[in-house]
């Protein structure tokens, strides 16, 4: 298995990235198909000029790009994976917290990869709470357990690029540039106390109940399975979003109301044949969008209107 720690180039993923990504490089179209080369070093200038951001910034995106599964990997031509392209037709903006909590979700689910710091974190319920030194600590056992060599360098920097990539921080808030902020600080998943940091346990309203089927989803599929322990079922969901059990268990009794998944004495099993991913994709997010939807058409009175609003909401990309 892969371990990947460093690559982002010391910049977590800021506010406006992906969103430029989408306008600038693939023209708003989800089917778009770019050159390989494109992403290649030999090409960074016009990266730069397309994109508005510096060289650095460039590399880090392209590492955000493969550990969020934005592309579709192993192709002669680059491409949108399928669930980004449902996330990009229905929440171009990505606006929708449930787009952020899929693309979170990626991070964590990776079949021959692990992202460390993301492992060690979500994974520790001894611990459930760590400043950067007992995390630091942590990194260095593991490479060290493994005989891997390590810059303890990249170690704090990753550190500190997973901190400031969920951490709501006030300061930053306030500041009149958004595109130093992280995209996934809206989640508000991560809190700080005194230098303690913690990951928040999370409502059953604030995810769509199709997320933790999707997670659900990719687990079986990977692993060949037709069942698994409720138990089992809970810590793999809790692993990427963390919940109470009873919190968790609203949920699964509302798919199971729905005939999205069976109980089977302690067991739940699910049919992976039943959706594909970009089916169960479109399902997560397209309740929150409706209501979004409908939100914009009582705000907007008419054409004119809509069409400043379109184009203050591109302005808005252009000057991030």
């Amino acid at each position: 298995m892969k371990i990947i720690t460093g690559g982002h180039n010391s910049f977590y993923l800021r506010k406006s990235w992906l969103t430029k990504l989408f306008h600038k490089v693939f023209k708003q179209n989800i089917n778009e198909r770019i050159d390989k080369e494109f992403f290649s070093k030999s090409n960074i200038i016009e990266l730069i000029n397309t994109l508005g951001i510096g060289s650095n910034m460039v590399i880090s995106l392209k590492y955000w790009i493969d550990v969020l599964e934005i592309f579709n990997k192993n192709r002669s031509l680059i491409e949108l994976s399928e669930q980004s392209k449902v996330i990009f037709e229905l929440d171009p903006y990505l606006e929708n917290n449930n787009s952020l909590w899929l693309l979170h979700s990626n991070i964590l689910t990776k079949e021959d990869e692990k992202v460390l710091i993301w492992d060690l974190v979500f994974s520790n319920e001894l611990y459930p709470n760590f400043t950067k030194a007992s995390l630091e600590k942590q990194v260095e056992d593991f490479y060290k357990f493994n005989n891997i060599s390590f810059s303890s360098k990249t170690i704090l920097d990753t550190i500190d690029v997973f901190i400031k990539t969920y951490l709501k921080d006030e300061k930053l808030k306030k500041n009149p540039e958004e595109n130093i902020i992280s995209q996934f600080s809206k989640l508000s998943y991560l809190e700080e106390k005194e230098d303690r940091y913690s990951i928040r346990r999370i409502k059953k309203d604030e995810i769509s109940e199709y997320l933790i089927y999707y997670v659900l989803y990719k687990t079986f599929k990977t692993k060949n399975l037709t069942d698994i322990t409720i138990f089992k079922v809970y810590q793999t969901v809790n692993r990427v979003f963390k919940m109470d059990y009873q919190e968790f268990e609203q949920i699964i009794k509302l798919l199971e109301d729905r005939n999205e998944i069976e109980r089977v004495e302690k067991n739940i099993r699910l049919d992976i044949e039943r959706y594909t991913e970009k089916e169960i994709v479109r399902k997560a997010l397209e309740t929150d969008l409706t209501t979004c939807k409908k939100e914009i058409k009582f705000s907007i009175k008419d054409k004119t209107e809509i069409k400043k609003y379109i184009e203050e909401s591109l302005n808005s990309i252009d000057n991030t």
